[in-house]
């Protein structure tokens, strides 16, 4: 071949590459700036948005993919490459897959934002919300399925799953239901247990259900963003909307569309007479006589409000309330500090936080400061996600099938199908080398979640 013919076949060569490249990233569209993955390559490659054209494309590492909520590469092991498609003028928030609902989106003018739930809740998908409480998480799943188009129960039916490989490789959202039968979601979706049941531990929340009936209530005092779900009076459940959203008693909803009445009850609605702590202050305290406020009052220069009375700053660690970021997107409640093993906890009221104390040698286990020696904290659990790498890990003492999932530090558990071990990446039909001893935990036992008493039922 000539000089010249050589020439001109790089030529052609630059121009096609070209044309390549310009129609690649025109598959794109660009509604927002940022970073997003290109589904066509399964999430191996990204590009950049800027002005509504795309500025920049990359490629991840062997053995990775792009992740959107994450906005980074990610092992392609422990997450999967899916797509969400939101139907024009659907404004539903859905659960992300494989996040075991703590992450989720919102569609907004044909676009899913994306969310992530605080530390401790989850997305309860029937109040719209991120919710504190027991419940049950439904993952959609894939497995088993032929390559196709499927309603997703898990979502009761307002979007639809497209299977390729046994992965879920695209969620489609319809206006309202996309079809006019959904099954219940525990046929074809996965359900995860989600949230503590035992979590209401401030004393104003627990008074909350006291002589009402079951259902979902607006709590008024914290003008309708927050709500909470009582069973045989009992706070099972609380939630917070998003910001501009407020409970309707159904669900969270425009607060354009929706009035919130005043708060009809004081703080001692429901408290036996005596002092309680006031929480805009680590020093105030109010004075409960007949479910009424009768006095308020403060400790005097350099002593704090003990809950009981007032002590010397040296003898009881409180501190804020402060703007807090840990806060954010939680129901108003008293919480764990996980960095410092549970030795402190704080309480939020909306974005405030008040940190406390336990006395030496315990820690705040939830509920009250018990000895270290009765309680461990999660952060410290053997199979806890505490500062561990988002993955897949294999579960200790639960046989060849159990594993859990780390996502952002919180933990899923999960188990394979019958007739399949976790090898440490995924679920594969079981082999002698893979499990060499069977598990038999739950002979016996029917399909579900029981309590290991190995752990003192802590998992």
């Amino acid at each position: 071949m000539s000089a010249r013919a050589r020439v001109r076949c790089c030529a052609i060569l630059a121009v096609l590459l070209t044309l390549v490249i310009h129609s690649s990233e025109e598959e794109i569209d660009c509604k927002k700036d940022g970073l997003f993955a290109d589904y066509d390559t399964d999430c191996q490659e990204y590009v950049r948005c800027l002005s509504g054209k795309v500025k920049g494309r990359y490629t991840c590492a062997p053995g990775r993919i792009f992740s959107e909520a994450a906005a980074a590469c990610v092992s392609s092991q422990s997450n999967v490459c899916t797509q969400r498609i939101c139907a024009p003028g659907d404004s539903h928030a859905y659960t992300t897959p494989m996040a075991a609902c703590r992450h989720y989106y919102r569609c907004v003018n044909g676009t899913a934002v994306d969310h992530i739930c605080p530390s401790g809740s989850w997305f309860d998908t029937d109040r719209q919300a991120c919710s504190r409480g027991a419940g049950t998480c439904y993952e959609p799943v894939c497995a088993g399925l032929p390559n196709g188009k499927y309603p997703d129960t898990s979502s009761e039916c307002h979007r639809f799953v497209h299977c390729r490989g046994a992965d879920v490789r695209v969620v489609e959202s319809c206006k309202g239901a996309c079809t006019s039968k959904c099954p219940p979601p525990r046929l074809t979706a996965i359900s995860i247990p989600a949230g503590d049941a035992d979590f209401c531990s401030d004393e104003a929340c627990a008074s909350l259900c006291q002589n009402v009936p079951d259902g979902a209530y607006a709590d008024r005092s914290t003008g309708c963003r927050e709500y909470f779900e009582c069973e045989s009076h009992r706070v099972i459940r609380r939630g917070v909307c998003e910001p501009d959203l407020l409970f309707s008693g159904t669900g969270c909803e425009p607060a354009s569309m929706f009035y919130c009445p005043p708060p009809a009850r004081s703080p001692c609605f429901n408290r036996q007479d005596g002092l309680y702590r006031d929480w805009r202050n680590c020093s105030a305290w109010y004075d409960c006589r007949r479910e009424r406020v009768v006095s308020r009052g403060a400790c005097e220069s350099g002593k704090v409000f003990d809950g009981a009375k007032c002590v010397s700053r040296n003898n009881f660690y409180c501190k804020g309330p402060e703007p807090s970021q840990l806060c954010e997107g939680m129901p108003s409640g008293t919480y764990q500090d996980l960095d410092s093993n549970c030795t402190r906890y704080y309480h939020c009221v909306g974005l405030m936080r008040t940190v406390l104390s336990c006395p030496k040698g315990k820690v705040y286990d939830g509920n009250k400061c018990s000895p270290a020696s009765q309680y461990l904290c999660p952060n410290l659990e053997r199979d806890s996600c505490y500062r561990r790498p988002d993955g897949r890990y294999r579960a200790q003492g639960a046989g060849c099938r159990g594993y859990y999932a780390c996502f952002n530090g919180e933990k899923a558990m999960y188990a394979c199908p019958q007739g399949h071990t976790f090898d440490g990446d995924s679920c594969k039909p079981s082999r002698s080398d893979l499990c060499p001893s069977e598990d038999y935990s739950c002979s016996g036992l029917s399909d579900g979640y029981h309590a290991e008493i190995e752990s003192n039922c802590h998992r």
